[in-house]
């Protein structure tokens, strides 16, 4: 899998802190930096929605960008299976939970997936072809969404608990991030370091953070 920001808002904290003080003249002695700090901190999201990010992400899978597509305040384009042949081959993910045992097995099925598929391809079109591609196909795919959005999919996506290709995207998308805005992404995590308790039920809490059910009264 590979990680690329392809574009983003320059100078989007001033952009930010700007929107804020017109909310209102209380936010006019906050430097910028800070400012924006706050509304991250305190969850004030609206404002943060003036600055985007685009990535383009390869090796993806079918399966995770289906996911995606639950992050509905993006934009979302795909690599075509309808114009784009895959009768060459196609790279697909292995969990890494599958182990040797299941993984020749794995490997045959979709070498038999890639056969049928060409045939398909020969005999009818590639548009009926490519409904037997696997979930687990790779694909490049667009993705441009703006920071409130952004945050929200980092810290439900860093959660142990995040499909192992889905983690190791948010941490990609987080890296790339915080190389041009640090003082936005940072310290950002899963959403028990935002709240101070984990919201997951007991029995799927890393134990990073102390379990909501602990905590009532």
């Amino acid at each position: 899998m590979q990680v690329t920001l392809v574009n983003y808002t320059r100078d989007g904290i001033k952009t930010i802190a700007d929107a804020v003080r017109i909310t209102g003249p209380f936010f006019d002695q906050m430097p910028d930096e800070k400012l924006i700090k706050y509304m991250v901190k305190h969850d004030y999201g609206s404002a943060l929605e003036h600055m985007y990010f685009t990535f383009e992400l390869k090796d993806i899978t079918v399966a995770i960008s289906r996911e995606l597509l639950e992050h509905r305040i993006a934009s979302h384009t795909a690599k075509s299976t309808r114009y784009v042949s895959e009768a060459g081959g196609f790279k697909y993910y292995v969990s890494p939970k599958i182990t040797e045992a299941l993984l020749t097995k794995y490997e045959k099925h979709m070498n038999l997936v890639l056969e049928l598929y060409k045939e398909i391809e020969e005999k009818v079109d590639r548009e009926s072809a490519r409904y037997v591609l696997p979930m687990g196909l790779k694909c490049t795919y667009v993705w441009t969404i703006n920071v409130r959005s952004l945050l929200n999919f980092l810290r439900l996506r860093l959660c142990v608990n995040s499909a192992p290709e889905m983690q190791e995207l948010a941490k990609k998308v987080k890296k790339e991030v915080v190389k041009v805005y640090p003082q936005i992404f940072e310290d950002i995590d899963c959403r028990g370091s935002q709240w101070g308790i984990c919201p997951e039920p007991k029995k799927r809490s890393c134990g990073k953070y102390p379990n909501k059910a602990k905590n009532k009264k």
